[in-house]
């Protein structure tokens, strides 16, 4: 594998400033942004290539943290993002899960779904582009399993790599083959998932109090479109006989979903004082973006996000001193 990604690397790659790095990321990936502490410094490359079907992002950053956020004018939610590290280090985390990447590891990234991926010093990756409706072709309506380590170094993973990394070293001379369904077998295989589908089961009406109903949102609280149309679709009830349950109890479904988001916010800044990004604590509770997460923290509990990590931190060092 590494004389494989080694060759893919002899691309001519022109580095560019963080500013055109960031409008290239968003051209060709979406809503996606790089932060970096020294973003002076900053250097990057990102360009597009083609091997037979499958496109590919080549993408390499000196340093710093991705985040995905919802801005709709550069929104590409029909593709997921199979990623091959071709150099450096990443931790990617979507939807509760983090992939911590070495030079040869794999994993998948849906488009749709905020994300944050922490990247190290000399960060190299090959990112390919699969459409979302062969994806579902393919895998049906399950959920796939997003930012999960497939490691390159043993079994199927190691055999997703070497394709992957060949694709890469030829794709100037592969012309017009299809690739494509060999790497979804490819990635089934690496993901452990049966290829056999099976026929939807007949749709029944779930038991449902105020209980359920909550650990349902806590469950599916990272999703930004949890609404009271989707729960009652999992409950298989109308949103009408949702909203009579919920009212008995004083709430209303929407705002039973921003009291838990809230809530379970508030508990991460606390718990978390010292490790996750307040941003991140944003789209783990489903907020679209920092501002409208500030917005509402501040409504809800009289301070903004950073005033509650403060004092969260400023309360472990005086239990420390206690101590």
């Amino acid at each position: 594998m590494r004389n494989i990604l080694a060759a893919g690397v002899n691309y001519e790659r022109t580095f560019l400033s963080f500013e055109a790095c960031n409008e290239a990321l968003r051209r060709i990936c979406g809503p996606y942004q790089v932060a970096a502490d020294h973003w002076p410094q900053f250097r990057g490359s990102i360009e597009t290539r083609r091997a037979g079907s499958l496109e590919f992002a080549n993408v390499a950053f000196s340093d710093g943290r991705i985040t995905r956020d919802r801005d709709d004018r550069y929104y590409r939610g029909d593709h997921f993002f199979l990623i091959l590290q071709a150099a450096g280090t990443a931790r990617m985390r979507q939807r509760g899960s983090e992939a911590t990447l070495k030079p040869g590891d794999c994993t998948l990234i849906d488009s749709r779904f905020p994300s944050i991926f922490e990247i190290g010093p000399g960060f190299h990756q090959y990112s390919f582009h699969l459409p979302a409706h062969l994806m579902t072709e393919r895998f049906g309506d399950r959920a796939l399993p997003l930012a999960r380590t497939i490691r390159g170094n043993c079994g199927a993973g190691a055999l997703l790599s070497e394709v992957l990394g060949a694709v890469v070293a030829n794709a100037a001379t592969i012309g017009d083959v299809d690739l494509t369904g060999m790497t979804l077998e490819l990635l089934a295989t690496a993901l452990g998932l049966n290829a056999e589908r099976t026929a939807p089961l007949p749709a029944t009406r779930r038991p449902m109090s105020l209980s359920d109903i909550a650990h349902f949102i806590d469950t599916h609280m990272d999703d930004p479109d949890l609404s009271p149309a989707s729960i009652a679709a999992h409950f298989n009830t109308s949103v009408r006989r949702l909203y009579r349950l919920v009212r008995e109890s004083g709430w209303t479904p929407a705002s039973l979903i921003w009291s838990r988001r809230l809530a379970r916010a508030r508990d991460l800044l606390m718990l978390n004082a010292h490790r996750a990004p307040i941003i991140e604590v944003a789209f783990t509770c489903g907020f679209k973006d920092g501002a409208h997460f500030s917005r509402a923290y501040r409504k809800a509990f009289g301070h903004p996000p950073k005033a509650e990590r403060h004092l969260a931190i400023a309360a472990s060092a005086t239990a420390g001193d206690s101590a």
